[in-house]
């Protein structure tokens, strides 16, 4: 496991323990500010999965192993980033 999943996860695992505890003295949330949220943390998880898949093939590339197949994530990935999302 890469030091960047590692250190992703860590990151979102506190900001929704920081979220959630801030979330007892508020008042509950509208829609659009739930479906704000989960555009964005969709938007964090392509980007985090973009920078792993393309650290892992830097890293076949400098130590010279030879080109592996795309993995379903990674052919997900390519094609929502050839979109510009």
């Amino acid at each position: 496991m890469q030091a960047i999943t590692i250190l992703g996860l860590g990151l979102c695992l506190t900001v929704l323990f920081l979220r959630a505890r801030a979330a007892r003295t508020q008042p509950p949330s509208s829609l659009k500010q739930r479906l704000g949220t989960a555009k964005m943390l969709l938007g964090v998880l392509v980007v985090w999965l973009l920078i792993s898949m393309n650290l892992r093939h830097l890293d076949r590339a400098i130590s010279g192993e030879p080109k592996a197949p795309l993995t379903t994530w990674e052919k997900i990935i390519v094609a929502l980033s050839d979109w510009g999302l």
